[in-house]
């Protein structure tokens, strides 16, 4: 039988179905972008990448704030008899012998044998006072009381907010603080910048 003459389906392989391509994973999941897609994928992207950002940066904060919160520990209650003195460790140099050098150590202190700081927060009956300086330590601030009380004045601390103003005596009248400051000024103890300013209760 001819068929040639015939149209007869032969018979295939499997390989030879066109039906069946070969295509790689790649190629049968390619997608398609337009531009205004690529940049609204992009923003989102950046929304994305900005909001984590930020997330992180606070809770960065966060922990850091909580690990410098000093958080008071519980302690069993007990009869003051029996309470346990403080101790803190300070230390001071010894000196061994008199040819030899003076060697640092260790001693322990109770806290209540502690200097106490000077810098006094109460403020003295008045209407005026001298601002003299301002501190952002308490240790400066004790520094600038205690050579203003070696040369015989009195001074307070006001606080406000993180920093601290020392002033100089307490007045009734405004006369009285000008005479004071003007004084000041001629013995070197006080800058151009002192003023007299009222008592803030």
């Amino acid at each position: 039988m001819q068929t040639e003459l015939f149209d007869l389906p032969s018979p295939r392989t499997l390989t030879e179905d066109p039906a069946v391509s070969k295509t790689s994973f790649l190629e049968k999941t390619f997608v398609t972008l337009r531009l205004d897609q690529a940049i609204g994928l992009v923003l989102v992207l950046l929304v994305v990448y900005v909001v984590t950002f930020s997330w992180g940066v606070e809770k960065g904060k966060r922990i850091s704030r909580d690990s410098q919160v000093i958080r008071p520990v519980p302690m069993a209650v007990s009869s003051p008899e029996a309470a346990p003195v403080p101790v803190a460790a300070v230390v001071q140099s010894i000196p061994l012998a008199a040819n030899d050098k003076a060697v640092s150590k260790v001693v322990p202190m109770t806290v209540a044998e502690l200097p106490k700081p000077v810098a006094q927060v109460a403020r003295p009956a008045g209407k005026y006072t001298i601002q003299h300086v301002t501190y952002i330590t308490r240790s400066a601030a004790d520094r600038e009381i205690e050579k203003l009380a070696k040369r015989g004045y009195s001074a307070f601390v006001i606080p406000s907010g993180k920093h601290l103003q020392v002033c100089i005596a307490a007045f009734q009248s405004h006369l009285e603080a000008i005479e004071l400051l003007r004084k000041l000024r001629s013995e070197n103890l006080v800058s151009d910048d002192a003023y007299v300013r009222p008592m803030v209760r």
